[in-house]
Formats: structure tokens, C-alpha cells, sequence
């Protein structure tokens, strides 16, 4: 019997190397030799999957819309009640929070960092938000609220508000107090 070729994962590595680097220092500081270094992948492996710095990029926006997307549909298969999946929503904010006091938001971040350049790769990652603010107000509509975009832009604006601040004071407590606070809102609208 013959043994079958392993599968190499040197793109997985590369992707998960450059996210984290991405999240932590910027997608401006973060260099493909950095990435290189982290994954262990060898720097002319690197252009193998990737042409570019920003193809890179591209693929780690991707990621993280298709990571939130299935987590959406997740949350709305298995929670029924739409103020449930906002206080699950509000949860994984606060499983987050040593992260989001030590770097900040990933996709807040990187989206801001990103509409700064003015190019493709700001388009991309807005698209996250994008995708986020919409999930948020089909729960405020299918709660029967007929302001849910001002209620899903408001509650989206608080999340990323608490990551900048836990961020820029590196107090991941205040993430927890932030989402007690934000919960308590939510069930007195």
C-alpha cells in the first residue's frame, strides 16, 4: 500500500501568521518577511501563495468575512429569540476582551487602517462592517423595530467605541463594563 502525500498547509500557516501580525502591530508594519518568520514558512514559499502583500491581505479579509458569516448563520440556526443572538453577539465581545485591550478590534483596525490608503483592500475589509451592521439590524427588524439601522449602526458603533478605548487605555475590564452596560440597554429599548 502505498503512503498518500501529505497536504502541505503552508497557506493556513501563512494566513493565520499574517492575521495575527496584521492584528497586533498593522497591516502597514506587518512585512511578508514577518509573516514568513512567524508561520515558518520560507520567505520564497511565501510568493507561491501569494503574489503580493496585499493578495495577502485580501485573503485574511476573506477569512474574516467568511469566519463571521458562518458564525451569523450559526447564531441564527441555533438561537430562535433575535435579542438572544445581540446578547450572544455582545458575549463574544467580551470573550475577546484581553485581545481588544492589548490590540484593539481586528476588523475595526484593520478597516481603519485600511480607509486610509483609499484602495480595493478598504472596500474589502469595510465590507465586514458591512456585513455585521446588516446581521445586527435584521435582528432589530425581526424584533419589530422600525429603526433597526439606527439601532444596529448604534449598537456596532458602542462595540467598536469599547475596543479604541480598552485599546488605547489597556483596561479589558472596561470591555466587560462596556458590554454589561450595552446589554442592559438593549433590554430596556
Amino acid at each position: 500500500m502505498t503512503d498518500m502525500p501529505r497536504t502541505s498547509n503552508k497557506r493556513e500557516k501563512l494566513l493565520e501568521a499574517a492575521r495575527e501580525l496584521i492584528h497586533q502591530q498593522g497591516y502597514r508594519h506587518t512585512t511578508l518577511a514577518e509573516i514568513a518568520e512567524r508561520s515558518e514558512v520560507p520567505l520564497g514559499n511565501v510568493y507561491y501563495y501569494f503574489k503580493t502583500k496585499d493578495d495577502l491581505a485580501a485573503a485574511v479579509i476573506k477569512e474574516h468575512l467568511e469566519s463571521f458569516g458562518a458564525q451569523f448563520k450559526r447564531w441564527d440556526s441555533e438561537i430562535s429569540d433575535p435579542m438572544a443572538r445581540l446578547h450572544t453577539l455582545l458575549d463574544y465581545i467580551e470573550t475577546m476582551k484581553d485581545a481588544l485591550a492589548e490590540a484593539g478590534c481586528p476588523i475595526g483596525s484593520l478597516c481603519q487602517e485600511l480607509s486610509k490608503e483609499d484602495g480595493p483592500l478598504a472596500e474589502q475589509a469595510g465590507n465586514i462592517l458591512t456585513l455585521q451592521l446588516a446581521w445586527v439590524q435584521a435582528q432589530f427588524h425581526a424584533m419589530g423595530y422600525e429603526n433597526a439601522r439606527a439601532l444596529a449602526t448604534e449598537l456596532v458603533t458602542n462595540m467598536q467605541g469599547i475596543s479604541l478605548l480598552a485599546n488605547s487605555l489597556n483596561d479589558a475590564e472596561m470591555v466587560t463594563e462596556q458590554v454589561t452596560r450595552l446589554k442592559g440597554w438593549l433590554d430596556n429599548l
